[in-house]
């Protein structure tokens, strides 16, 4: 009492008793379906590239020494761990200050740690340029901080107000 292809498909094209024409559609839903659950998984969530944020900018700033994972644990106290992605650079010279991070942190709580390292970071640059590097001094003073969702920025520079708005306008 069973179907037979004949009956279903009137073909006897078969595939363990199901017509091939079943086999590609059922494929062809499975494709679809597991492309809909991926493109499912940021849905609603846009996500900045923090690199070519920085490629993007870096153009308004010196010569720029692009950190490594571990010169940023080391001489930034940024661990990768609070990151989903970082960009970190200084000054290749040393009588510049200089400076930008973008980052885009893990939760709130790195977050929270990455602002404190910026502060940290901008007092010890403070008490480094006051008295060696008046000019300097100025332009630590005058940083530029911004945080917006995950996302932080810190930007030491004398266009930093031009290099925030071109952060800014790439996070929205």
């Amino acid at each position: 009492m069973g179907w037979h292809a004949e009956e279903l498909c009137g073909t006897v094209e078969t595939n363990g008793g199901y017509c091939m024409r079943h086999w590609k559609m059922i494929a062809m839903f499975v494709a679809f379906a597991l492309l809909v659950a991926g493109c499912g998984g940021n849905a609603g969530k846009k996500t900045a590239d923090m690199a070519a944020i920085y490629e993007q900018v870096a153009e308004s700033l010196p010569e720029m020494y692009q950190m490594d994972a571990d010169t940023m644990l080391n001489y930034l106290g940024i661990s990768m761990d609070d990151c989903v992605q970082a960009v970190a650079a200084v000054a290749s010279e040393g009588v510049r200050a200089d400076e930008i991070w973008l980052i885009e942190a893990k939760d709130a709580q790195a977050l929270t740690k990455i602002q404190e390292l910026a502060q940290s970071r901008l007092a010890a640059k403070e008490e480094e340029t006051v008295q060696y590097a008046p000019t300097q001094y100025s332009i630590v003073k005058d940083a530029k901080r911004l945080t917006q969702g995950q996302y932080f920025a810190l930007v030491v520079s004398p266009d930093a107000d031009t290099i925030l708005a071109a952060v800014k306008s790439a996070w929205e």
